[in-house]
């Protein structure tokens, strides 16, 4: 006889958070069922790389309104002014060109810090607060690092902020760019680690620092949706911390039946 998917999940969800510092929220979407649930969900942890999320958005905004041409380009030298850490970008020419659409892309796919500085530069932080305050995310903060001219972004978030983000995110008619970034971020030992091998759509943006594990997903199935966000803080071992994320993920998964995303002949 089938369980209660509302019983496993909460299981789940207690289990993940069974350790101090870990916030999560879960959102199931089905025809004739939605349920959502979560533990500290509203308490603010950093916001790490998920900041990269309303700052793409900025930009699209941006190429809506003609104030960025998503065509024009900038060459890797000048992304990497600055930046002398070992990264993807350091592989390609200095006088490669890039457009800003790629430049987007890049700075979601790969999270990386020099693409956002750069667009973080040709919008400016009000147009990121623009965007995260459009949304609703009430209890999150966003501010430029003092100490690093340029960038990155810094602040605090929480779990249902970063949902209401990736939601925003992942809609391909308001921000496609974004959206196509976010299918093809680079996968990683959390959240993906729960689905791939299944048949799903999976659309995610991690936020690393130290002690810090994020992951937030969205999810799509042939029967339905599922939501996510992990956020952490003060973790003694963060890869424990995502491989916990993958392992609440595809138990969530199972018991609402939304492994199949599509049928497919054996024939």
């Amino acid at each position: 006889m089938p369980g209660d998917p509302r019983a496993e999940s909460l299981q789940l969800l207690g289990e993940y958070a069974r350790e101090p510092d870990r916030s999560v929220l879960v959102r199931v979407e089905m025809p004739g069922t939605a349920w959502e649930s979560g533990v500290a969900a509203d308490d603010p942890r950093p916001a790490a790389s998920l900041l990269k999320m309303p700052l793409a958005m900025a930009v699209e905004r941006a190429f809506a309104g003609g104030d960025l041409d998503p065509r024009a380009t900038v060459t890797v030298r000048r992304l990497l002014v600055g930046d002398a850490d070992p990264g993807p970008l350091h592989v390609l020419g200095p006088d490669l060109p890039l457009t800003i659409a790629d430049v987007l892309g890049l700075c979601l796919s790969l999270s990386d810090r020099s693409c956002a500085a750069w667009l973080l530069d040709a919008v400016g932080l009000a147009a990121v607060r623009g965007i995260i305050a459009d949304l609703g995310c009430d209890a999150t903060v966003v501010a430029v690092d003092d100490g690093h001219p340029g960038g990155p972004l810094v602040g605090r978030t929480t779990a249902r902020d970063a949902l209401r983000m990736a939601a925003a995110s992942t809609d391909a008619a308001r921000n496609p760019l974004t959206a196509a970034a976010l299918h093809n971020t680079i996968r990683s030992s959390r959240i993906p680690l729960g689905a791939d091998g299944l048949d799903v759509r999976l659309a995610h943006k991690t936020g690393s620092l130290a002690g810090v594990a994020h992951d937030v997903a969205i999810i799509d199935c042939v029967h339905g949706t599922l939501s996510l966000a992990f956020l952490t803080e003060d973790q003694h071992d963060t890869l424990v911390s995502g491989y916990e994320m993958g392992i609440c993920t595809r138990g969530l998964l199972q018991a609402w039946g939304l492994a199949v995303r599509r049928s497919r002949s054996l024939a």
